[in-house]
């Protein structure tokens, strides 16, 4: 009764949160793309940072973590790229404008 039988030890729970799905995976990669982020490091990081974990790829996230990723990506300002002329990135119209 007592440590008369071996004992099998009690199987390690798993996470039984589904994965991201296809759609969440390509709207992460257009919102990375979107941020001017093209390198796999670049990309990497900004998962994780996002996502708060080492994340090895985005077919490791879970639905709910893909979620909150596109969600604070929604939140965030995008990074404008530069086209190099400070004239062609101006937010405001010139006199020229109009013409």
């Amino acid at each position: 009764m007592f440590g008369d039988e071996p004992t099998t030890p009690e199987p390690v729970a798993q996470s039984t949160a589904p994965p991201a799905s296809d759609w969440q995976i390509d709207l992460l990669r257009k919102a990375l793309d979107a941020r001017g982020l093209t390198s796999m490091v670049e990309r990497q990081t900004a998962i994780e940072a996002a996502g708060g974990r080492k994340v090895p790829s985005l077919r490791s996230l879970t639905q709910e973590e893909a979620l909150a990723i596109l969600n604070q990506f929604g939140q965030e300002p995008q990074r404008r790229s530069s086209s190099g002329s400070a004239w062609d990135d101006r937010d405001e119209d010139t006199w020229i404008d109009p013409l």
